[in-house]
């Protein structure tokens, strides 16, 4: 592969957010949500930047462009991802987690490896700092992201509709 993989640096926020709103975009056709239902769609420069402090950003670059990103954050009290009595209780057997979340590949380049290599990578982190699991949200409906994270070993362990739309909660068990 030609590409090359580091963390996101703050100035690399508005990059960030044209991938992410770009990739967002065909998330929301695909899942039949209304773009202005989708937290990532109304986000702007000072909140990714706040993400890159706070988490683990990667990004996927062809030469100084970047064309692919994955957030990582470690969660130490998986708990307060909980949306009913079965998520509580399946997620009270880890006292620390993995959360994946603004996960994008540019459109020309999906189905090319990024997207596995990059949700690899944060399985990889999540190892490495003694996590019980990886967890991410994603819409249930949206049939290619349910299989993509399937085949990456993520399991649909509830879904709730709060946010207007049927969002599940997937889970990769590293135990």
């Amino acid at each position: 592969m030609p590409y090359t993989f580091r963390k996101a640096e703050l100035s690399d926020a508005p990059e960030l957010s044209r991938l992410l709103k770009a990739a967002m975009q065909t998330y929301c056709t695909r899942s039949n949500i209304p773009a202005e239902m989708l937290e990532a769609m109304n986000e702007d420069i000072a909140d990714i930047e706040d993400r890159i402090k706070r988490c683990i950003c990667l990004c996927c670059l062809d030469e100084d462009t970047i064309v692919a990103t994955i957030t990582f954050c470690i969660i130490d009290t998986p708990q307060r991802l909980s949306f009913s009595r079965k998520t509580l209780d399946y997620l009270s057997a880890f006292t620390k987690v993995g959360y994946i979340s603004r996960f994008a590949v540019r459109e020309d380049l999906r189905n090319e490896g990024l997207g596995i290599e990059l949700v690899n990578r944060a399985i990889d982190l999540a190892k490495e700092a003694e996590c019980g699991a990886v967890l991410l949200h994603s819409s249930a409906t949206n049939k290619y992201m349910v299989e993509f994270y399937k085949n990456r070993g993520f399991e649909l362990i509830d879904h709730e509709d709060s946010r207007g739309y049927d969002r599940g909660l997937f889970s990769n068990s590293l135990g």
